[in-house]
């Protein structure tokens, strides 16, 4: 259950990223993991050079195809190895071109996912601060209702209710938050296991 949260939680984040230009981001970084907007081919990759590559890495069906697979994060990374070992497998000459090609394909699709991830974090915790100050102007009126001898109890228990809901929320957020600051590292290293399955595969 808890993870069907995360889940939904983290669909939320990303949902909200393209509200933001992809790198820009804003100052509400409310992770402690320093912020890293993108990856280089370096940070993950230890193969040739994917900038050198001549073919773009959506031209090749087979490829293609096999990126949109990987890059999924609800694959497990033993069935990922095994398929680019299989695909691998299958090459002849043009092992290490279309292998590099693979990777090039991963590293932009999963990159990309990653620089949403981080958006979508910025935004939402900026909405945060915003149901934090709602929460604080409705504590601020209900002070205000219980201290009025003349307000209506129906009112101040209506009031009451209202707070108690926007705080659950704010307080439901806050909790699940550092679970999805977690999130873009996760890519990061599910991308550096696949860089390195490919290249374990590439001919000696």
């Amino acid at each position: 259950m808890a993870s069907l949260r995360l889940a939904a939680l983290l669909a939320a984040v990303i949902a909200a990223a393209p509200a933001v230009a992809a790198g820009q981001g804003t100052s509400d970084w409310p992770c402690v993991q320093r912020k890293v907007p993108a990856l280089t081919p370096a940070a993950v990759w230890t193969g040739p050079d994917i900038e050198a590559l001549e073919t773009d890495w959506r031209d090749d069906e087979e490829v293609a195809a096999l990126v949109r697979r990987l890059s999924q994060r609800r694959v497990p990374i033993e069935e990922a190895e095994a398929d680019i070992a299989a695909f691998a497998a299958e090459l002849d000459a043009d092992k290490t071109e279309r292998l590099t090609l693979l990777f090039a394909g991963l590293f932009e699709t999963m990159n990309t996912e990653r620089g949403q991830i981080i958006d979508g974090i910025e935004r939402y915790a900026h909405r945060q601060r915003e149901v934090a100050q709602k929460v604080r102007s409705m504590a601020s009126e209900l002070g205000a209702l219980r201290k009025d001898p003349n307000a209506d109890a129906a009112a101040i228990d209506e009031a009451k209710t209202a707070l108690d809901w926007q705080t659950r929320i704010y307080n439901e957020r806050r909790a699940s938050l550092p679970y999805v600051c977690e999130v873009p590292r996760f890519v990061e290293q599910r991308l550096f296991a696949l860089g390195r399955a490919i290249v374990k595969a590439m001919p000696n």
